[in-house]
């Protein structure tokens, strides 16, 4: 199964899609020339798709930078889309090397065409690092997912931070009010370690620090997060791309998982636990039932990389004590090998 049509051999960047009884609305990216967004009709399942369309982009402040839909959300209200994109900006330097931000959009034509809602994540333009070393990026906020909590009072941003600031590089988390939808910087807020404070003139705090910096050839380090509500646990569960070993190429070491029950607290996530060795960038569960989809699974999902699909995967809590044991016992020298005494161990 693909998300994409034969023409593509992959997708870039993490694809949303919405789903009802009446079929799945999908979008998907890719790289070449530059960034850019299709969206995507299939029926309920994912079975049989529509010929995708390029999306039309209205009253665009930056027409040269590439554009990658990477979520986004409908109003139940009243039916518009809400999205968020990943923009990237050529800064140059001897690697040829992109700053990513974060903006959000609108659609009132279910995805044909986009209105701006305003930037909502860039990094501090001397966080910027032409020197970087890693193949692809010199700092910035990009590769993200964003998920509305289940009362409805907040989205939750989880994104990567590559900026010249060790301190801050990792996976980050931002959030704000639903109600400030059509005016999102206003209310944004960034997790700080213990708290949310207002993201203005603030760095990002990230989950779980990087063991090896992005100006690296080899970075050590998480990125790319992919986050959905999964019913069967009543949790919310993240896939990771975790990147080791490379050659300015980002190298992919595994796929990783992390859940949380409260979104609120970004500290209640749990240690990543590798789930595939090697992979694909960009994994990601979907789910095929309707009203599913991939920030919300309620049955039946696969499991997607880079937009490709072979497997179903399902999660299920640790079904006895002596069973959640194992799992504390072999994710200790796992927890210890990637941040060793640099942060809390949470048990």
């Amino acid at each position: 199964m693909t998300l994409h049509t034969p023409d593509f051999a992959r997708t870039d960047a993490n694809s949303p899609m919405l789903s009802d009884r009446n079929g799945a609305l999908l979008f998907f990216s890719h790289y070449q020339p530059r960034g850019h967004s299709y969206r995507r009709l299939f029926d309920v399942g994912l079975r049989d798709g529509q010929a995708p369309q390029t999306v039309r982009w209205i009253d665009e402040p930056e027409p040269m930078l590439g554009k990658w839909i990477e979520a986004v959300w409908r109003d139940p209200g009243t039916g518009r889309l809400y999205g968020w994109y990943h923009a990237e900006e050529f800064v140059g330097g001897p690697a040829k090397l992109f700053v990513p931000h974060i903006g959000a959009i609108a659609s009132d034509d279910d995805g044909l065409s986009w209105h701006f809602l305003g930037e909502m994540l860039r990094a501090p333009a001397h966080l910027t690092d032409i020197g970087y070393c890693n193949g692809f990026l010199a700092g910035g906020y990009g590769d993200f997912c964003v998920v509305p909590d289940r009362a409805g009072q907040y989205f939750y941003l989880a994104f990567s931070s590559y900026v010249a600031d060790e301190a801050a590089q990792g996976i980050a988390m931002a959030r704000y009010p639903l109600d400030t939808r059509n005016a999102p910087a206003s209310a944004l807020e960034l997790w700080n370690g213990s708290d949310w404070v207002a993201a203005a003139g603030r760095l990002p705090v990230p989950l779980w620090p990087v063991r090896r910096g992005w100006r690296h050839a080899d970075p050590d380090a998480f990125w790319g997060p992919a986050i959905h509500f999964n019913r069967q646990l009543d949790a919310y569960v993240m896939l990771l791309n975790h990147t080791a070993g490379g050659y300015h190429n980002m190298l992919q070491e595994g796929i990783y998982v992390s859940v949380s029950r409260t979104p609120e607290n970004p500290a209640s996530w749990s240690v990543p636990l590798r789930l595939i060795a090697g992979g694909a960038w960009y994994p990601q569960a979907i789910g095929l039932a309707a009203g599913s989809g991939d920030s919300f699974i309620d049955g039946p999902a696969r499991f997607f990389m880079a937009g490709h699909s072979a497997w179903e995967i399902e999660f299920s809590w640790a079904s006895s004590p002596e069973r959640k044991d194992r799992v504390l016992e072999a994710t200790k020298p796992l927890y210890y090998s990637l941040f060793g005494d640099r942060y809390p161990a949470p048990w």
